[in-house]
């Protein structure tokens, strides 16, 4: 249908037909400058050329080149046009003039025809003459333009040419996607209109193409000004004026690397397409240049839209990448492999970028090592041994840092120093220069990780290295001030030999000091701050000789230690032993608190040593304190276990060995005589084994004083009815019973907080098995649907059939207390696993269940897009249902986004047109979702037909006619078979679920 010609449809007022242009060329202007005009700049291009002039075929459009022998050299003879031919030509190029005589809206919106067409008139009008396309006007030009300027004529010949050049990629491109097809089915993507008319009028610029190369060429090479005709360079003509000279001076003088740019890039595609790779890469590379320039200037400068450059950023990256050349934006892992390729150059560059932004996986940099070595090894003569040698010890240097700051695979790190015995003073020293110039770049954490590696360093090679250590220090400041390492040897030095053995009372003697409260006040500061088991035991020497009169563990009161330990300490002897074991524990539970628990471990088996000295040995107590000890070692590691979860600990079954025997304590024990761990300890372990699926470990007799590992045990009981009776119903109550009673509404209190140390909290804070986590949330779930009690806020999850189906006298249950732990468990659960489906669901009926549409439709839309990959497969049941839907639907209706409400309709196995038609009618009160731009994610031809009659009853006519066109799509078609039906409906389905995650999910 051509939209520009009068028909007997009722047009719209705004819109505008062609010949009032022409009799009215002021209004050119103020329809151009709509938002959206109507009729477009292109159909206004395509119809003021399609006017024929007297005597020739409108789409006889000649492009074969003129006989030099019949019709000589022509001559400046003027243009030979009626006025109404000139008048409608002026109007085309003034046209196309707005639109910055963009080539690429041109050749999507015009027929090859219409093309030459339009650039023939241009090259008439600027040259004064007649010109017939193709021809050599780089040769003619100097003869040709003998009334129109050189400016205007050169800026004519030169989109000419480029236009040569990407006709004929044009053509090899639309011919590669053309698909046959019938009367029925058409490819999804419809190529670019082409017809063998077409290609034969491209196929005849071959033999012109070098000529249209050197144009190109030598206008990159000349320095003159590169003018650009403008809107108001042409003067459409009068009725009451017979000639009218077009404004060529109005042309504006645009940035040479805009010019180059452009061309560059014409080059290069022209190159590629020709398969001439070199040449390509040279223009691309040129192009790239000056694109870089031309947006630096440009952003200094006026600013606003450009004159004449048309070159997209994004493609020009695809053709670099085309061309080979990745550029500095590319990834490092790129990069390392290109600095391979060429003999490791810029290697130790790569390496420390990617020490901050680690993005090359350690596995490639151990590689990279290793190939290294092996290259040394085999003794190459393409470089100075030496300097290959320094080049492996850096590359070497450059992979500990990282390990360290991964905190992973420490033991690679003490492997290579090793490993590199010979070399290892320049080892270490470019340990510390690479950390040393990088040290501020790093984060806080990550300098952390290296000041205790450094100082790790120091403790293992100092000794070996000598004064060396100090010039590294004084060197490279910034890991480890001269200071900081004189302090480090203080704390780390062996006791005096007076100290060594367990030190007793009488042999505390009082040091001469000329001021002794300051100097004990300086020792309780290092004895608070160190960390050192050696530091603090010389310490507590010390403090003891000035005779305090209150236990040296009282002088931090941020030390704490459990109740039970508490009971063994306090009835010891005052003495060494006390404050040591108080001092040390206190100090194991702080770091573990800040999550150093590699020190805190060492702390408590100095500790446990301790208690194991053989003149200790018949002192119950000692013998009490040592196993509690043991068992606080047992309790930091599952802590730090929990705390990296999902990494795995190298001593995993040791570590089940422990917690099995540990558990095994309180099995017929007797609280008042029997020595059994704290609770924490004791609930640690059977969280940890939960986690690790140790199931009949769990298999306890109720314990009441431990209500964390009842509530573990019959979490147990659930599985195992689980895998007992394969899904089938079977209502479990041992877990029910005891969450129960948490939920009740607190007695004179109408709402309150779940308790931070309540059993059901502790407990959510430590789950971290998929499995365990699914059975308690199922648990939650159900309850809240219980106590919530409306069918249309039920939320679904996995294992829900383990549950009752009703609890007696729901009004004493806190609703919100439900809601408050379901939430707090998801939150956890998707912290450690964002990509599980059902959680991830589950979240969104939360949410919406809170009435909290938009977080819903969010959740919703994420479970949707993470099982799609990406929407890189079809979006297919079971991924979403029915019930999925409904909520998704609400969702959109409340936040007023009634066309998404109306597209999601389509989603069901037999669309719900009512609810669909009913969104559609609500748009007109709501413009929260454009609806234009939906139309191409509907499949339905139903829903479509609808809205083609709700626009027309609507009066917007232009809308109409849009749905139209996409209502005749041929894979819509009712007569497709069935496989091309699902295929258009799930691209569509893809396209809806990205344009959603956009909206919901950025």
């Amino acid at each position: 249908m051509d939209l520009l010609k009068p028909r007997t449809v009722p047009l719209s007022e705004e819109t505008i037909l062609w010949f009032e242009f022409l009799l009215k060329p002021t209004l050119l202007t103020k329809h151009l400058n709509k938002p959206n005009p109507d009729p477009s700049p292109t159909d206004l291009i395509i119809q003021f050329l399609s006017i024929t002039p007297e005597g020739q075929n409108p789409h006889d459009v000649s492009t074969t080149p003129p006989d030099p022998e019949t019709s000589g050299p022509q001559k400046s003879d003027g243009l030979r046009y009626t006025k109404k031919q000139l008048a409608l030509k002026v109007l085309a190029l003034k046209v196309a003039a707005f639109i910055r005589w963009d080539l690429d809206q041109l050749e999507r919106s015009l027929t090859v025809a219409r093309q030459v067409q339009l650039l023939g008139d241009l090259c008439s009008i600027m040259a004064g003459k007649m010109v017939t396309l193709p021809l050599s006007l780089v040769h003619e030009s100097p003869t040709v333009a003998v009334d129109g300027p050189k400016h205007a004529l050169t800026f004519a010949l030169t989109l000419y040419h480029r236009w040569v050049l990407r006709a004929q990629v044009l053509r090899a491109a639309v011919i590669k996607n053309s698909k046959p097809f019938n009367n029925h089915t058409q490819s999804l993507t419809e190529p670019v209109s082409f017809t063998l008319r077409d290609e034969s009028s491209i196929s005849a610029l071959e033999p012109f193409t070098q000529l249209s190369i050197d144009f190109l060429n030598q206008l990159l090479q000349e320095p003159h000004t590169f003018r650009v005709l403008t809107y108001d360079s042409f003067v459409p003509l009068d009725s009451n004026i017979d000639n009218t000279q077009q404004r060529f001076e109005a042309a504006l003088a645009i940035r040479a690397c805009e010019l180059r740019a452009q061309i560059h890039y014409d080059l290069c595609m022209y190159y590629l397409f020709v398969q001439r790779y070199e040449l390509a890469r040279q223009h691309v590379l040129l192009c790239k240049e000056n694109y870089t320039q031309w947006q630096r200037e440009e952003g200094a400068g006026r600013g606003g839209p450009p004159l004449y450059c048309t070159v997209d950023g994004d493609a020009l990256q695809g053709y670099l990448l085309a061309c080979g050349v990745t550029g500095e934006p590319d990834g490092l892992l790129q990069r390392l492999h290109e600095s391979i390729l060429n003999h490791y150059s810029d290697i130790v560059v790569i390496l420390k970028e990617d020490n901050i932004r680690r993005e090359i996986p350690m596995t490639q940099r151990k590689l990279l090592e290793l190939n290294i070595e092996g290259y040394n090894a085999i003794g190459s003569t393409d470089g100075n041994p030496i300097e290959q040698k320094e080049l492996e010890l850096a590359v070497v240097a450059l992979n500990i840092i990282r390990y360290v700051m991964d905190g992973e695979n420490i033991l690679s790190c003490n492997v290579a120093l090793q490993k590199y015995k010979h070399e290892q003073p320049k080892l270490i020293e470019s340990l510390f220069q690479y950390a040393d110039e990088q040290y501020d770049q790093f984060a806080e954490d990550d300098r952390t990780l290296l000041r205790r590696y450094f100082f790790d360093i120091v403790t293992l090679y100092g000794a070996e290295l000598g004064s060396a250590i100090e010039g590294f220090v004084r060197t490279y400041p910034r890991v480890v001030s001269e200071q900081e390492l004189q302090d480090y040897r203080q704390q780390r030095s062996e006791p005096d030999t007076q100290l060594s053995g367990i030190a007793v009372q009488s042999d505390w003697t009082i040091p001469e000091t000329k001021n002794v409260r300051l100097e004990v006040g300086q020792l309780e500061r290092q004895l608070i701050s160190c960390t050192s088991a050696n530091a603090v035991r010389k310490l507590l020497v010390k403090l003891a000789g000035t005779n305090p009169s209150k236990p040296l563990f009282t002088i931090n009161p941020s030390w704490s230690i459990p109740y039970a330990l508490e009971q063994i300490l306090i009835p010891l002897q005052r003495g060494f032993l006390q404050d040591f074991a108080y001092i040390l524990i206190g100090k194991a539970h702080e770091l573990a608190a800040r999550k150093d628990y590699t020190t805190a471990l060492t702390l408590l088996t100095v500790l446990k040593n301790e208690t194991q000295r053989p003149e200790l040995a018949g002192n119950p107590l000692v013998t009490k304190l040592g196993k509690m000890v043991s068992w606080e070692g047992l309790y930091i590691q599952i802590q730090q276990v929990l705390a990296e979860w999902p990494r795995k600990p190298a001593d995993q079954q040791q570590l089940i060995r422990s917690c099995k025997q540990c558990m095994n304590t309180i099995i017929g024990s007797n609280a008042n005589t029997d020595l059994i761990p704290h609770g924490k300890v004791l609930e640690h372990c059977a969280v940890l084994l939960l986690n690790f699926n140790e199931w009949n470990a769990l298999l306890l007799q109720p314990d009441k004083r431990f209500p964390g590992i009842e509530l573990c045990s019959a979490l147990t009981q659930a599985f195992l009815d689980i895998e007992k009776f394969k899904g089938t119903k079977k209502t479990n109550r041992e877990a029910w019973e005891l969450v129960l009673p948490m939920f009740l509404n607190a007695p004179g209190s109408r709402q309150r907080q779940l308790a931070p140390d309540s059993p059901l909290v502790l407990l959510i804070a430590k789950l971290r098995d998929p499995l365990v986590i699914s059975i308690m949330l199922s648990l939650l779930a159900k309850l809240h649907n219980i106590v919530k009690d409306e069918t249309n806020f039920d939320m679904n999850a996995e294992y829900m059939f383990l549950w009752p189906a009703n609890v007696n006298n729901t009004s004493v249950y806190n609703l919100k207390l439900v809601a408050e732990a379901l939430n707090l468990l998801l939150n956890q659960a998707l912290k450690y696993y964002p990509n599980n489906i059902p959680w991830i669901k589950l979240k969104g009926d939360v949410e919406y269940v809170s009435n909290n549409y938009e977080a819903a439709m969010r959740f919703y839309v994420t479970a949707l897009i993470s099982g799609t990959e990406y929407c890189t497969v079809h979006l297919q049941r079971p991924l979403f249902d029915d019930f999925l839907i409904r909520r998704m639907i609400k969702c959109s209706s409340s936040l007023g986004c009634f066309v998404q409400a109306a597209v999601l309709c389509q989603f069901f196995d037999e669309p719900d047109y009512g609810l669909a038609f009913k969104s559609i009618s609500e748009k007109s009160s709501s413009y929260a979702d454009a609806m234009d731009s939906y139309y191409s994610c509907i499949w339905d031809p139903t829903l479509l037909e609808f809205i083609v009659n709700w626009h027309y009853k609507k009066g917007e006519h232009k809308r109409r006619l849009q749905t139209i066109a996409f209502l005749g799509q041929l894979e819509l078609n009712a007569n497709n078979n069935e496989e091309i039906k699902r295929e258009a409906a799930a691209v569509r389905k893809n396209r809806f679920l990205r344009s959603l995650a956009k909206q919901y999910m950025c």
